[in-house]
């Protein structure tokens, strides 16, 4: 059973890289069009720090992104991602611009829900084009907000979608707390609730009551989402000491 496994997911990973493929290319052509030139100028007169980077349209912009965390440049990558979602307004390529940022994010996402094996997709890269859908989405819904862990969150909204997806399958619903932020709670009778349900409860409660709200956000991150500190790190700019820090903040808040 073991060498099914294995042949599987060698299936699995030709399909999967389809639709990443897919985007790319067409990345590769939007991305250097004139309107992409007009939606940099445009976000440069509403955001006029960014003309500091240099690039010449959204293709310049996403490759300097993807550069900064290898520069030692996560923060300000991070900050350039917030600054792109408050002005995400001001063009319709905007939206596109932000996806293809947070494209390593999304694998990241798809690889911890393990390719939506368990789930009703058909393969991996069903799975991974439903999670660009809804990454679409929440990009499109949170246009014009100011968060200040802009990548961080888009990223937890999106697993946290994908997440009740499976747990919906189970006959339960998932509640959107922690760094998702959503404007609509989804209520579910207790009888209902997993471990993960109780923690994510817990930890929305003693926010404003003792618990600071980024040490609930990592915590909820961390013992929630299943994401590692080095995934947040990469998500918010902040160094992996800091973020554990909080983590045992919370933690010992919660023990209290």
């Amino acid at each position: 059973m073991e060498g099914v496994g294995d042949l599987r997911l060698v299936a699995m990973k030709s399909v999967v890289f389809r639709p990443i493929d897919q985007l790319s290319a067409e990345w590769e052509t939007v991305g250097k069009s004139c309107e992409s030139r007009h939606a940099w100028l445009a976000l440069c007169r509403h955001e006029p720090s960014l003309c500091l980077i240099g690039a010449v349209d959204l293709y310049d912009l996403v490759a300097h992104l993807r550069e900064a965390p290898a520069n030692g440049g996560r923060a300000d990558a991070a900050l350039v991602v917030r600054l792109m979602l408050r002005s995400e307004t001001v063009h319709p390529l905007l939206a596109r611009a932000i996806l293809q940022a947070i494209l390593p994010g999304l694998v990241s996402v798809a690889r911890r829900l393990s390719w939506g094996v368990g789930g009703e997709w058909t393969d991996g890269g069903a799975f991974f084009s439903d999670l660009v859908t809804t990454a679409w989405e929440v990009i499109s819904a949170w246009a014009g907000q100011d968060r200040q862990y802009a990548v961080l969150d888009l990223l937890s909204a999106i697993r946290c979608r994908m997440r009740r997806q499976f747990i919906e399958k189970e006959g339960t619903k998932e509640l959107p707390l922690g760094p998702e932020f959503e404007d609509s709670v989804v209520a579910h009778p207790s009888f209902g609730r997993t471990a993960l349900d109780e923690l994510a409860i817990a930890i929305e409660e003693h926010v404003g009551h003792g618990l600071d709200p980024v040490d609930g956000a990592v915590l909820y991150g961390v013992r929630v989402l299943g994401l590692t500190t080095a995934d947040l790190a990469r998500m918010s700019g902040r160094s992996r000491r800091y973020l554990s820090g909080c983590r045992i903040r919370a933690e010992a808040h919660l023990r209290a």
